[in-house]
Parts: C-alpha cells; structure tokens; sequence
C-alpha cells in the first residue's frame, strides 16, 4: 500500500490521470491525500470531481479557498466573474447537486493519528494545535452543511 499527498489539483483532469497512471494508483490498494484546491484554473474541474469522487474510500480530501468558491457560487453568496468561467460546466452538470454536496461535506482539515499526518489547504496559526484545527474545521463543516 502506498499513499501518496498531492495539492491543487485546480481543474487539471488529463494531467490528474496522467499522474494516477504514472503511480500505479490502485484504489483497492493506495491512499490518495488531495490537499484542496481541487477546482478552478484548469479546463476540466467537473472531470476532476467526479474522478475524486469516484474513487472513493481511496481519497481523503480537505477543502482549499478554490472549492469553497465553488460553493460560494452555487449558493449565490459572491457573482460569477471573469476568473469563474471554468466553474461554469459543475454547475450546469446534471450531477452538480451530487457533486456539490459531497464537496460540501469535505472537511477543512484531517488528521489521522494512526499515521501522524494532519492536512490542510494552506496552513494553520503557529498558536492553533491540531485540536484548534480539527474543532475549527467541524465549526465550518456544520455551517456548510
């Protein structure tokens, strides 16, 4: 079993399978850690998405400041801009309620004491502890929901 942690994906479909193949990424068999920001500049955010997704209890994925966007978005809580043309096409999916609730129920940060590895988008207060974080990401986790 492997595990392998990689951060900002950004919408980049082809170059996330090519680097699934470059590893041999089993999911019966490897851990994935995606560290946010799985959306947003590259062409294929939807293709992201429903790749993550669909690899299950393989991935563990915390939220980045590009999918709670996203969500933003699809709550009507900030207008689309220029930036935002390449969220378009999960929000027109005919999936995009799937999609997005299961985005929505990401946390902000995870922690897996069995490992030792704690993740999270971009960094935490040098004052905060890992129980700061985790309370702090169930705090955000409840109001998404």
């Amino acid at each position: 079993m492997a595990q392998y942690a990689v951060g900002d994906l950004q919408g980049c479909h082809d170059e996330f399978l090519a680097l699934l193949e470059a590893l041999r990424f089993d999911a019966t068999r490897d851990r994935l850690w995606l560290v946010g920001d799985l959306v947003n500049r590259g062409p294929d955010s939807l293709g992201v998405l429903r790749t993550v997704r669909g690899l299950g209890r393989a991935v563990t994925a915390v939220l980045g400041n590009h999918d709670l966007h996203l969500l933003a978005l699809q709550q009507g809580i900030v207008a689309p801009g220029r930036s935002d043309a390449a969220l378009a096409a999960v929000l027109e999916a005919p999936d995009a309620d799937e999609l997005l609730a299961w985005l929505r129920a990401l946390p902000l940060c995870f922690s897996d004491p069995e490992i030792g590895w704690t993740m999270v988008h971009a960094g935490l207060p040098p004052e905060w502890t890992v129980a700061d974080a985790l309370a702090a990401s169930r705090e955000v986790g409840t109001a998404l929901q």
